[in-house]
């Protein structure tokens, strides 16, 4: 072979290393690629599972349906298998990638190798055998981050809907009035709630001179635990099972508040609010003056106004998402005079 065709020979070995090489790392990025999503995949299962486990032993904590608890038990299981079941399905694709991608460098290899044949010393490969890389490991750990994150959220929100009942709440207060002032309130509680959302105890904030009770569907007193904190005590409610009617919790309130009605210069004014934490709350409320009172302003003005055996009736009808306050001002004489 004379100088120039070994000249020829060598410049068609090196251009034949760099198809090769660079089909090679196409390749091997190829399969690198698809190990990512394989990963990624893997990681929404597992996000999508954490959120639902979660929730099913928040709730298998709170029931004590045994048909319930016997359900939430397989969920648990269901929800365990398929977390190790996705676990071994990413290790097999892993692993079948890999696989694949090495038997198709290892054909570049040869195919390398035969097309510098009669060459005395072959060039290596630049590139060397290794497993497939998937996600990187900052990515795996925002992965790790976000299931971690998902189940405080789902727990969380599980939580504060299992303690203050969720749904819709529709409260009817009869307040009674009476000359020197004192003020008595019933108020029927009815709040509808999914069983997910099924609530252990209600709590209430009642200015500390009051005297106040509940009482359940079964005309039952609800257990109570009470707090101090300031001018209001807080009261912790105990559900019992005779407050849950037909998937709704019902109750009734009634509280007996000492010299609501405040007089000044012959005109009495009583001041009264209403708030509560369900998502949606219906208020209705009924003020019984007493007898032979004449109103002298009402603020807001009411939905309706009568007179019935010589006492004023006035009701009021509104609407108010969580935390939204009710409030009501009413002035009144009880000479039966107007003020003007």
């Amino acid at each position: 072979m004379n100088e120039h065709d070994q000249e020829l020979q060598k410049a068609l070995t090196e251009s034949s290393d760099f198809r090769t090489q660079t089909m090679r790392e196409a390749s091997a990025t190829e399969f690198s690629n698809r190990v990512r999503w394989a990963e990624r995949i893997y990681w929404i299962y597992a996000v999508i599972l954490v959120l639902i486990g979660v929730l099913v032993i928040n709730y298998f904590a709170r029931t004590r349906d045994t048909k319930e608890l016997i359900i939430c038990a397989v969920v648990i299981l269901v929800v365990y298998e398929t977390t190790v079941l996705m676990k071994l399905w990413f290790a097999v694709a892993a692993t079948k990638l890999s696989i694949l991608k090495d038997m198709k460098l290892l054909r570049f290899e040869v195919a390398r190798l035969a097309a510098v044949v009669g060459v005395e010393h072959p060039a290596e490969p630049s590139i060397k055998y290794e497993p497939v890389r998937g996600s990187s490991p900052w990515e795996r750990k925002l992965w790790l981050g976000v299931c971690v994150v998902a189940a405080i959220a789902a727990s969380t929100w599980s939580s504060n809907l299992t303690n203050t009942g969720g749904g819709k709440l529709s409260a009817d207060s009869v307040i009674t009035v009476q000359t020197n002032g004192n003020v008595t309130t019933v108020t029927n509680i009815a709040q509808t709630y999914s069983k997910m959302q099924r609530p252990q105890t209600i709590t209430m904030h009642v200015p500390k001179d009051c005297e106040v009770r509940w009482v359940d569907n079964q005309d039952e007193t609800m257990p109570v635990t009470i707090t101090p904190t300031g001018t209001h005590h807080r009261y912790d409610v105990e559900i019992t099972n005779g407050a849950i009617v037909d998937d709704m919790l019902k109750y009734t309130q009634v509280t007996q508040f000492p010299l609501a009605a405040t007089e000044q210069d012959g005109t009495w004014t009583f001041n009264s609010d209403r708030l509560y934490s369900a998502s949606q709350n219906e208020l209705k409320v009924t003020v019984l003056l007493p007898l032979n009172a004449n109103v002298d302003s009402v603020k807001p003005t009411p939905s309706l106004q009568y007179n019935q055996s010589g006492s004023t009736i006035l009701q009021f009808n509104a609407s108010r998402a969580k935390d939204e306050k009710f409030q009501f001002s009413i002035q009144y004489r009880l000479d039966g005079k107007q003020n003007l």
